[in-house]
């Protein structure tokens, strides 16, 4: 399974970099494999995951629970990854904290960041999954919630 991942990151190492020990992540994928291997690479370097299966049960979700971060695919079923995030961002337009967003997308072509980005996201991570970037990109959003940068 290690051939999965790009880059020469080892997945089963903890990266006290990531700053995930503790953090509530929700996945958004509807890819069974894409959401294990980010289950997987998540859950070894410390973090509570929770899945959803499209975007019209992240935003249920998202609206019940508290989440310290959301990885959310771009493409699936019923609503989409824009629609959802476009969704939350509404929402906490009423005065709800801000929930830090990555997308997580095989569209990998330039400008498919700046799109992402455009549409609410804090983040952007290209498929197939780079373990370092991945956790880089969490850790850089996790420590950027956190009161005077303390992760």
């Amino acid at each position: 399974a290690g051939a999965v991942f790009l880059g020469s990151a080892n997945p089963k190492r903890p990266s006290s970099r990531a700053g995930l020990s503790g953090s509530r992540i929700l996945v958004v994928q509807d890819s069974e494999m894409s959401l294990e291997l980010a289950r997987d690479v998540l859950t070894l370097n410390g973090a509570e995951v929770h899945a959803a299966t499209d975007g019209a049960e992240a935003v249920r979700v998202v609206r019940s629970e508290p989440f310290d971060l959301v990885l959310m695919d771009v493409q699936m079923p019923q609503m989409d990854g824009f629609e959802a995030t476009r969704t939350i961002r509404q929402r906490e337009a009423g005065g709800g904290t801000h929930l830090p967003i990555i997308a997580m997308t095989a569209h990998a072509l330039k400008g498919d960041r700046e799109k992402c980005l455009a549409q609410g996201m804090d983040g952007y991570v290209p498929k197939p999954i780079d373990v370092e970037g991945l956790l880089s990109e969490i850790g850089r959003l996790l420590a950027s919630q956190q009161p005077d940068g303390q992760a």
